[in-house]
């Protein structure tokens, strides 16, 4: 076992595991939402949201949590380079397609480009019920333009599952003795 932590191999792998993961189970999300979506109106939305989010923040978390556990083993008992917040950079990097159709929707907007709010709820399939709420048809032109504050925002949620996930793994904190035994005396 070598020294060095392969940090394009990580992060190769947090675009795969990341984003492509949480894309696919995001697409069972938006089948399950839109199955539902006449029966339970705006309450569908806020908890398919929810799911979403969730789906986002475990599949990533997965990810962060094996391999910060994996950079601390390199770390410690191999001496390779420390990279306590290398966390960030899975996060961003798993991101990139959000910010990517983030900025292609902008361009639509603007009338630069066809109407992507379609590709843009598909790419971001995780995010669907959210994205609903505020942008429910399928064209760009009736989409407000104050819809891009939220759509900012969602792509953070990567970043910030990534960024704890791969501290926790990398600081080596048991989540499981964390929340089953906060509240018990020793």
């Amino acid at each position: 076992m070598d020294n060095t932590i392969d940090k394009k191999r990580l992060l190769i792998g947090a675009f795969v595991k990341g984003y492509l993961e949480a894309e696919l189970l995001g697409i069972f999300v938006f089948l399950f939402f839109w199955a539902v979506s006449k029966a339970f109106g705006l309450f569908g939305n806020i908890m398919f949201g929810f799911v979403g989010i969730a789906t986002v923040f475990a599949v990533v978390a997965d990810y962060g949590l094996k391999q910060g556990d994996k950079a601390y083993k390199k770390v410690h008992l191999h001496g390779a380079e420390p990279c306590r917040n290398f966390g960030l950079a899975i996060g961003a990097v798993a991101s990139i397609p959000c910010w990517v159709s983030l900025l292609l929707l902008a361009l639509s907007k603007a009338g630069i480009l066809f109407n992507f709010l379609p590709a843009y709820k598909i790419i971001n399939a995780f995010f669907f019920p959210i994205i609903d709420i505020v942008a429910h048809t399928a064209d760009v032109n009736e989409m407000h333009p104050a819809c891009f504050g939220l759509f900012a925002v969602l792509p953070f949620f990567f970043i910030l599952s990534g960024w704890l996930s791969f501290r926790w793994g990398y600081d080596q904190v048991d989540l499981k003795t964390k929340v089953l035994y906060k509240n018990k005396e020793k």
